[in-house]
């Protein structure tokens, strides 16, 4: 996203190879069950979260990493509340 005159299919790549990857690394430590389906969903988000992102930025304009970095902190705390409670309450 850093690179917004990058094409759509750049962009998706490195989504997809990432995916790749921990499939590959999964089969070859035999972690948990390696499955297509697993990498075909990884990268279909991701591509969600580039299509996403490409609508908020038509939205905000030169305000969208401001506006990404507030969601995103706003998301990071809740996250954060949520893991406190759940190891207070097993406690």
């Amino acid at each position: 996203m850093l690179e917004p005159e990058w094409a759509f299919l750049k962009k998706v790549a490195p989504i997809a190879g990432v995916s790749l990857l921990f499939e590959v690394l999964q089969f070859i430590f035999a972690i948990v069950g390696t499955d297509i389906t697993d990498f075909i969903g990884n990268t279909l988000g991701g591509i969600i979260g580039i299509a996403i992102y490409l609508v908020l930025r038509r939205l905000f304009k030169t305000k969208i990493n401001k506006v990404l970095n507030v969601l995103a902190s706003i998301g990071t705390a809740c996250f954060i509340a949520l893991l406190v409670l759940l190891i207070l309450v097993n406690s």
